[in-house]
């Protein structure tokens, strides 16, 4: 076979494979933001005690990344949750719970879809912002650790450059101990359940 037939079949086979590989591709192809919003749930517990408080509030995300093969990208995460009527107090209602975290992620497209898998850890800080029982003013606690991310996700896409980014995720934090006026709470654990709809740009 001379040298010309060769590269004919070389190119042949070059376009072939060229779009089964970017078929493959997920949408956040090269480097993409992501931002999105939605309803969460979160549950406080201690080592020191068997309560669980719990409470529904809003989550806010921003996530940014880059892809590093046809099924995994990699990127950072900053997610928040807040809620103005947290009640850490018996028949408290003027409390406000805060929560973010900043972490590394991977996301893993299993198939030739949308469907991603989430996964991540980093750094976490809650915030207690109350007004303890016989006291004139709110008292801020706070507490840092360490958070995990995980949860399960659909890119469904508009346009070339856009999708619509629907996600199921769970956060846990670790935030340490909360020194708060009344009461000490060891290793609080938050733990926030929400569900979110965002869009992606790549």
């Amino acid at each position: 076979m001379d040298r010309g037939a060769v590269g004919i079949a070389l190119s042949l086979l070059v376009g072939l494979v060229a779009p089964v590989a970017q078929a493959q591709r997920p949408h956040r192809a090269g480097v993409w933001l992501e931002a999105g919003a939605g309803p969460g749930y979160v549950r406080i517990a201690s080592s020191g005690s068997t309560n669980v408080t719990s409470a529904a509030g809003s989550t806010y995300y921003v996530r940014a990344g880059a892809l590093l093969s046809d099924k995994v990208l990699l990127g950072v995460e900053n997610f928040a949750f807040l809620d103005k009527t947290f009640g850490f107090f018996r028949a408290d209602t003027s409390s406000v719970a805060e929560a973010w975290s900043l972490a590394v992620i991977v996301l893993w497209y299993p198939w030739r879809s949308g469907l991603f898998v989430k996964g991540g850890v980093g750094a976490a800080q809650g915030t207690l912002t109350v007004t303890p029982p016989g006291a004139g003013s709110p008292v801020t606690a706070r507490g840092t650790g360490v958070g995990m991310t995980f949860g399960l996700g659909y890119d469904h896409k508009i346009s070339r450059t856009v999708a619509l980014t629907g996600c199921l995720c769970a956060d846990i934090a670790g935030i340490g101990d909360v020194v708060l006026p009344t009461t000490r709470v060891d290793d609080v654990i938050a733990s926030i359940y929400h569900a979110t709809i965002g869009f992606t740009i790549r």
